[in-house]
């Protein structure tokens, strides 16, 4: 059972309920994830080329975020082969 304190006209609670204040760290926890991934993401973009405006821009279009990833992970690739190829 989950314990609230409520207000002594029982107008409201004043107090949140220990699930409730364990969901809300869960879900801090859960938002913080998900800017870092996004900022991941952006610096991965940038690292190829693109702006955030350009990354926007293509999910905003219409592009899945796995395609996105995936056109990344292809300018990367080939920015890599460009960089072995002036080695050699």
């Amino acid at each position: 059972m989950t314990e609230t304190v409520t207000s002594p006209k029982g107008k409201g609670r004043q107090g949140k309920s220990r699930f409730e204040e364990f969901f809300n760290i869960l879900g801090e926890a859960h938002a913080e994830n998900v800017y870092c991934a996004i900022e991941r993401l952006v610096q991965a973009g940038e690292q190829v080329g693109f702006t955030v405006h350009d990354l926007i821009r293509m999910l905003k279009g219409g592009m899945s975020l796995e395609s996105l990833l995936d056109v990344i992970e292809v300018r990367m690739t080939g920015t890599c082969l460009h960089a072995e190829t002036r080695a050699a």
